[in-house]
């Protein structure tokens, strides 16, 4: 089978419910997105390529309606293409979406009814509907507040991160330090959510682990990328910050979802986002 970005899918945890809000996709050669060793990328049948070989992953946000809150966990890539060109390659990789708000609006969730959104981390497919493409510094999200571990942000804020092609821009930082809140190990942004220090990809990244009445969740971001991190946590992926601490942060979370029976949800996953644990 060849694999697709992920539709809509929603995971009842009981009192809170999570979907999964298509934005676009990202496709890259294994070898792209694995230069350290990509094998178990196209092998032991895990329907990860399309046909052309190319590495399918989903690019989106999760969707956490609990009461009457609704909020976001990342905010996806936006209205536009992002080529990755690498030499070498027979296919140019790219990230690209336009998609998000359209489907939020699908599930009758408008962008002024966010009321918070939380920031796995700040790399360009997770803060792309911030603000819009014009550059302007008004929020798509205009009653949200935006959660963020301080290492991420500091990180970010540098002068000398800036105009990285796959880091925020200046008016989505702007848009998030009007009204940002900081995460820290344990922070609990709202009932039944918690930020779980996941280091490694990016010096600040976090998980969120949500917890209903019926079940719990453990939300990724990029801690995993695609299934075969799951199964082969050593891989090391081509935008990771710091390997090894991202290598022991999968380990972990390979753990947590052999041994806990949590849901794993990781928005880059193609086909489905949500993958139970045992």
């Amino acid at each position: 089978m060849t694999a697709h970005p992920a539709p809509v899918q929603n995971l009842d945890l009981g009192g809170i419910t999570l979907t999964f809000v298509p934005d676009g996709e990202f496709r890259a050669e294994p070898q792209v997105a694995y230069p350290h060793g990509h094998e178990h990328i196209v092998g032991e049948g895990l329907d990860l390529v399309d046909e052309n070989g190319m590495l399918v992953l989903s690019v989106g946000a999760v969707l956490l309606r609990s009461g009457d809150r609704r909020v976001l966990i990342d905010a996806g890539i936006g209205a536009r293409n992002i080529p990755l060109v690498r030499p070498g390659t027979t296919h140019d990789a790219y990230m690209r979406g336009g998609a998000l708000l359209q489907n939020l609006r699908a599930l009758g969730v408008e962008p002024g009814q966010i009321d918070a959104v939380l920031l796995t981390h700040l790399h360009a497919d997770h803060v792309g509907w911030l603000g819009d493409e014009r550059g302007s510094s008004v929020p798509t999200f205009a009653n949200a507040e935006y959660w963020v571990t301080e290492e991420e942000w500091s990180f970010w804020a540098k002068p000398e991160n800036g105009g990285d092609p796959v880091g925020p821009r200046r008016h989505e930082l702007d848009i998030i330090d009007s009204r940002r809140r900081p995460l820290t190990a344990g922070s609990q942004p709202l009932d039944g959510v918690f930020a779980v220090p996941t280091t490694g990809h990016t010096p600040g990244h976090v998980a969120f682990s949500i917890e209903g009445t019926e079940g719990r969740a453990l939300v990724v971001g990029d801690a995993v990328h695609c299934p075969a991190e799951i199964v082969h946590p050593e891989l090391v992926w081509v935008g990771d910050h710091d390997a090894p601490h991202a290598v022991r942060t999968r380990v972990e979370i390979a753990r947590r979802l052999a041994e806990e029976g949590v849901t794993l949800v990781a928005p880059h996953f193609p086909d489905s986002v949500f993958r139970r644990g045992s």
